[in-house]
């Protein structure tokens, strides 16, 4: 980083990410910590702009639906709309939290989860009144308290300085940290909204009334500054998150696939091994595919362990073919020069363990974007293709799973995970859980350094030919209690979803 930025950095309570380069050093107790506002330096105004600029460039040169070819209104004028906004605010930036509020308010306001900004450096001594609240329907509940604070525990959080709930958590978290139309994003940022990281577009709340047990009570929060390395796993515990993990195991009379990601080096030995049970598998009572905590990667996945449980002319009775005979892929890229940068980096690293089938699908694609840059063309095939409902048939081949299929989520199931609940749905599972995130019909996220090198920012590189938005999916039975207590879990689906033979 600039030397002479080094200072200003340190003063604002900034860590690098990684501690590796960094090491973390102990800090005194946060309530000791003497109050001070991030320090004021114009240089941050250049920056800002400069980083926002090369932001909007990487969508608006990149992203497919910044394309004339596919006519997408909505798209272009969200991008135009956010860019306008977003500038207004560069303009007057005087700190590196500042210069971070501006970058988010740009990718939240296009409205895409998959659209990010992520920060080089983080704010290390963030402040907050000494609780954290969680979202649970429509309630805001204190969920997490230091002692002093503890009388608060459980109590609902009504309004702020005058301002109901809703309406602050919508203007504090919606413009910056989510995408405000959809329930699970709510929910997975309603702890942020007592964490103060300086962002100088928002007021902090002073204020609060909270009810308990039918009694109001006035409370002014007095905040006070936090290592972050403290506060990350309270706010992650807040959310209410599950963690699938990764294997097949036994549970009753039936099975668990556990499925926490669908990218990862763990991820690829759960399909295998599906692959290799499959026999015991489709012969058990019940199969639960469990995508707690899982954020996407790659669709292909979930298809072959549904191939593996129902069978290949099921599931494409079901499904449909992988790819489409007249049209060529189901996603089409926009053909630049870093999308198709992104895709060699995946062929050649992240998928070396992948299936000869996931490899040959993604070098089809190199090739078809590479044919179209030297032919000139935006899109790596036609755009233009028929889409309608998935296929059906008079008489379906029949399934080789005999039991109950169960698909389980909760509110971080996004991306790819999307999809293969999706194609799960589909194929009659019976979805427990809780209600999923939601996202477009543009897929396959990259993402790339702004100038400044404080920030990298992300863009989506295709399109499906699916549908144009997937999710959120509300599961048939909703779960209740702690969505991460697996053990609890295993016995309500067994127990109750399932029954007793």
């Amino acid at each position: 980083m600039p030397t002479q930025w080094a200072t200003r950095l340190a003063s604002a309570g900034v860590a690098l990410i990684l501690s590796s380069i960094v090491p973390v050093v102990a800090q005194i107790p946060s309530a000791a910590i003497e109050h001070f506002e991030p320090p004021t330096d114009p240089r941050w105004k250049p920056t800002a702009i400069e980083d926002l600029n090369a932001a909007y460039r990487l969508l608006h040169d990149n992203h497919p639906g910044a394309a004339a070819e596919l006519h997408d209104a909505d798209f272009v004028r969200d991008l135009a709309v956010a860019r306008a906004r977003a500038l207004a605010r560069a303009k007057t930036v005087s700190s590196y939290q500042g210069y971070l509020a501006v970058l988010a308010g740009f990718a939240t306001d296009v409205g895409d989860k998959h659209i990010w900004s992520r920060p080089t450096f983080v704010v290390n001594l963030p402040r907050w009144p000494q609780m954290l609240v969680s979202k649970r329907g429509d309630a805001w509940l204190v969920t997490d308290t230091e002692p002093q604070r503890a009388a608060l525990l459980n109590a609902s959080l009504i309004s702020c300085d005058g301002v109901e709930v809703a309406d602050l958590a919508r203007k504090n978290l919606g413009g910056f940290r989510a995408v405000w139309s959809i329930g699970a994003q709510q929910v997975q940022s309603a702890p942020w909204l007592f964490v103060d990281e300086g962002n100088p577009f928002i007021e902090r709340p002073n204020v609060c009334i909270f009810e308990q047990k039918g009694e109001r009570r006035t409370v002014k929060l007095e905040w006070v500054q936090i290592k972050r390395e403290s506060l990350l796993p309270r706010v992650k515990q807040a959310v209410g998150v599950g963690a699938a993990g990764f294997g097949v195991r036994r549970v009753a009379d039936g099975y668990w696939i556990a499925l926490q990601d669908l990218m990862s080096d763990q991820a690829f030995p759960v399909v295998k091994s599906v692959e290799e049970q499959k026999s015991a598998l489709r012969d058990a009572r019940f199969v639960v595919l469990d995508l707690r905590g899982n954020r996407g990667g790659s669709s292909e996945l979930g298809r072959q362990i549904a191939v593996s449980l129902f069978g290949n002319d099921a599931v494409s009775a079901r499904l449909g073919p992988v790819t489409s005979t007249d049209c060529g892929s189901t996603e089409v890229f926009r053909a630049t020069k870093g999308n198709l940068t992104q895709l060699e980096y995946l062929k050649d690293g992240v998928l070396a363990q992948a299936s000869p089938d996931i490899k040959k699908m993604v070098e089809d694609e190199i090739s078809a974007v590479r044919a179209a840059l030297a032919e000139g063309r935006t899109f790596s095939a036609r755009i233009d293709c028929p889409t309608g409902p998935k296929p059906t048939m008079t008489v379906q081949p029949a399934s080789l799973l005999k039991g109950r299929l169960i698909l389980l989520t909760d509110n971080a199931c996004f991306s790819s995970c999307l999809a293969v609940a999706d194609d799960f749905r589909t194929l009659g599972a019976l979805h427990v859980g809780q209600t999923t995130d939601a996202a477009t019909w543009y897929v396959d996220v990259r993402e790339a350094y702004l100038p400044s090198g404080y920030s990298m920012f992300s863009t989506l590189q295709a399109v499906s030919g699916d549908s144009k938005a997937v999710g959120p999916f509300e599961p048939t039975l909703k779960y209740s209690g702690d969505i991460a207590d697996t053990a609890a879990l295993e016995r309500w689906i067994s127990d109750t979803v399932v029954g007793k033979p």
